[in-house]
């Protein structure tokens, strides 16, 4: 499901059922039935047949919240969850796939990364939850769950809780998805070397402009980063899209971005940022490049592919 995931299975379908399903009285569930010890209490002392009745039909009205909200969410299949990668110290974001295959609809309804690990104050200080709302009877519905990537390397989402106060209020009802997709998450590209490249238009590359002997070879989508004057703003009102000219020259096409490259920045990871950075200037300047890392090298190439086996060699160097 997944196509940058590591461990890609067959989507495996996890219904909730009576077992999985937990329900307890919210803040104000609890003050409801601190307000009704104290009604039954004044209706004995008093012998009050109309306290009595308060009591019981406020009771009543507890019970039947138990049963809805825990129909609500018994029944409600989880798909599972596919992600795309992110550079360190972004939000990665993993988008889930919920099924509802019953015949009512699913009212007020959240979702949250909630790993084991964590406690709970924590959790509740600190995840973010995505507001889902309402699934329509026999509807498949998507939504985002944010998850911090401080790190390199793999990225798991592992546990997802999802909770529902409907329809009292009074009643929170909670269960747990079990989940081990992943997303990879790239070095961060950053360092202050420029790209190594060899001839005099090279420093005109890595601004993004060109010489009078550069040849013009199309358009590319706009990318954060891109200077302004490579803008193509003739096409911006006929397309409606961002694009940035493209220009190529005789020299530089080619580059081998090598470990020792960067052997005066010091530690592993700066080493890694600055390759990084150096694999998506290239990316974005249409270069082809290679890469050099000690034990693992990646040939020559270009196009997105070619981007995506280059950062992930440097997102798992020395983690596997």
């Amino acid at each position: 499901m997944s196509a940058n995931a590591r461990g890609l299975n067959t989507l495996v379908r996890h219904t909730l059922d009576r077992r999985r399903v937990y329900i307890f009285p919210t803040r104000h569930g609890l003050m409801l039935g601190a307000m009704l010890l104290v009604i039954l209490l004044g209706s004995i002392n008093y012998d009050n047949a109309l306290g009595y009745m308060l009591t019981f039909l406020l009771f009543g009205l507890f019970l039947t919240g138990i049963l809805h909200t825990y129909r609500n969410l018994a029944g409600l299949s989880y798909i599972g969850a596919q992600a795309k990668p992110v550079f360190a110290g972004e939000q990665a974001k993993f988008i889930l796939t919920l099924d509802n295959r019953g015949q009512y609809p699913r009212y007020s309804l959240d979702l949250a990364h909630w790993p084991r690990l964590r406690r709970h104050w924590h959790r509740r200080r600190k995840g973010a939850v995505s507001r889902v709302g309402s699934i329509a009877a026999t509807a498949i519905v998507q939504a985002t769950i944010i998850v911090s990537a401080p790190h390199r390397g793999w990225l798991a989402l592992r546990r997802v809780r999802i909770t529902s106060t409907f329809p009292l209020g009074i009643l929170r009802a909670w269960a747990y998805f079990e989940d081990d997709t992943q997303s990879i998450v790239y070095p961060r590209p950053h360092g202050r070397l420029a790209l190594p490249l060899g001839g005099p238009s090279a420093q005109a590359m890595c601004a993004g402009t060109s010489h009078g002997n550069d040849d013009f070879a199309g358009f590319r989508p706009y990318r954060p980063g891109d200077p302004i004057r490579a803008i193509a703003w003739k096409t911006l009102a006929r397309q409606e899209t961002l694009l940035v000219k493209r220009f190529t020259s005789g020299a530089s096409r080619s580059v081998r971005l090598a470990w020792a490259d960067c052997a005066g920045l010091g530690g592993v990871e700066a080493r890694l940022s600055q390759l990084t950075a150096w694999v998506v200037a290239a990316d974005r300047l249409g270069m082809h490049y290679a890469l050099d890392l000690p034990g693992v090298s990646v040939a020559l190439g270009s196009g997105a592919a070619h981007r995506h086996q280059c950062l992930r060699v440097l997102a798992l160097h020395d983690l596997r």
